[in-house]
């Protein structure tokens, strides 16, 4: 995150009746922005005033307003304010369940994901900024919401995906999924670089230099991600503040609203409130 005199991270976070698996997410950025990350959850981002630098696709961008932002489940990826001049978005966050409901009625099951991070097409964008603002400030009913927001989503995902089709993994590719895999089960311990080099059977340097070649961060940010996207998640469902806490593996209350608000920009008490 940067710090500067005039910081400016103001965020709102709400749930569409229709819909448990959907999130929304508006925020206004100035000198403020959020180091590389991964999130869970599909995720659509777009710019409505200003433009953003982005980490996208393993490479640094400059985004604008023609810019559909799509992220894929654990894919590496931040956002920072371009030349310290803010800008303005819309997030919506989609759990993998809702996408699979996509796949069967739309896709013939099959497995999607975003081919590129980015769909540059102002009308698109525009068009989805105005759904989410009509949801926002209720000037639709909810089935208009839902017809809208699912036939854009469609749309989205015929010109920006590819069906998943079965790949061949290479070594390395299967020792990042399976270090990926025993960070994800074992979230609530306090795991070591030696814990998980032992697990993968191969020097914890090595396995060090290849996850950050890899995914674009350290193993330890990984599992700080993946803790607070845990937390994220249990604090949405109503969970307590302590109970999300050590589920999630952080040490005490204070380690989780640290921690928290580094990458979501707010304390977990202020976060459960937008959806309790």
């Amino acid at each position: 995150m940067n710090k500067n005199e005039d910081i400016i991270y103001d965020a709102k976070f709400w749930k569409p009746k229709i819909n448990e698996d959907i999130v929304l997410h508006k925020a206004h950025f100035n000198n403020y922005g959020f180091d590389k990350h991964v999130h869970e959850d599909y995720t659509i981002g777009l710019i409505y005033e200003g433009q953003m630098d982005a980490f996208v696709d393993g490479q640094k961008k400059k985004l604008n307003k023609a810019c559909v932002i799509t992220i894929n489940p654990d894919e590496t990826h931040a956002c920072q304010t371009q030349y310290h001049e803010g800008y303005k978005h819309y997030s919506i966050y989609l759990k993998p369940n809702f996408i699979k409901k996509l796949e069967e009625e739309n896709f013939y099951n099959q497995e999607l994901f975003f081919s590129s991070g980015i769909f540059e097409n102002r009308f698109f964008a525009n068009k989805l900024i105005n759904i989410i603002m009509e949801n926002e400030y209720k000037t639709n009913s909810s089935i208009d919401f839902e017809c809208e927001l699912v036939s854009t989503l469609n749309e989205l995902f015929l010109n920006n995906s590819k069906a998943k089709m079965p790949i061949i993994l290479s070594e390395h590719d299967k020792m990042i999924n399976r270090a990926k895999e025993f960070m994800n089960y074992n979230l609530h311990l306090d795991l070591s670089l030696d814990d998980i080099s032992n697990e993968l059977d191969i020097s914890k340097y090595h396995f060090l230099r290849l996850f950050k070649q890899k995914t674009f961060i350290s193993p330890h940010s990984y599992l700080m991600l993946k803790r607070i996207e845990r937390a994220k998640q249990a604090l949405q469902k109503g969970e307590s503040i302590i109970n999300t806490t050590y589920m999630c593996g952080f040490n005490d209350q204070s380690h989780l609203n640290r921690r928290f608000k580094a990458y979501v920009g707010l304390t977990p008490g202020n976060y459960r409130k937008f959806f309790n």
